[in-house]
């Protein structure tokens, strides 16, 4: 007497009832989640997770398990969704606007252009002329073969300019600094 070997009649199948519990379960969870998932985002991750029970776990061979499975799993994903995300809502705080439109015109850290827009608007006129030349012709700063003199940078600013010859324009960026 040779007693026969049990047949596997039953392998798991993403369409039909498991996918349509997972469709429905996002759709009545997808609130808890980030916005950035949307809806299909959310089926392919409970797709992932379908296929991931189906390797790890080949010996669930009744429907009725493998879904209390599935749920389980993918409740949990989406679980671990929601607790990231609340995580997230407690570090972070979210606007309605640009940041850099927030923080403009704000003094106080040294790493926003309010602080260094205020410090231009107090530097000397004669270095807020060197600045907008340096930014709008830097070609007039350019060696010049002719001169034999060679001039430095402090030189070709106040002759350029037009301004007096004791005026130094490193003395006045460090003086605006340090104030």
């Amino acid at each position: 007497m040779h007693r026969e070997r049990a047949k596997l009649d039953w392998s798991p199948q993403w369409e039909g009832p498991i996918k349509n519990w997972a469709l429905k379960h996002i759709r009545k969870n997808r609130w808890r989640c980030d916005r950035i998932h949307e809806r299909d985002d959310l089926l392919q991750e409970a797709h992932l997770i379908f296929m991931k029970l189906c390797l790890k776990y080949p010996r669930v061979t009744t429907p009725g398990n493998f879904m209390a499975l599935f749920k389980t799993s993918f409740s949990n994903y989406i679980h671990d969704r929601s607790s990231y995300l609340q995580r997230k809502q407690a570090c972070h705080v979210e606007l309605h606007q640009d940041v850099s439109d927030v923080f403009s015109e704000s003094i106080g850290e040294t790493t926003n252009s309010g602080y260094l827009a205020v410090l231009l608007s107090e530097a000397p006129d004669e270095l807020q002329m060197a600045l907008t030349l340096i930014a709008e012709n830097p070609q007039l700063l350019r060696a010049d073969p002719t001169n034999e003199p060679r001039e430095n940078l402090n030189m070709k600013l106040r002759r350029i300019l037009g301004l007096r010859a004791d005026f130094d324009f490193k003395a006045a960026m460090l003086s605006l600094i340090k104030e």
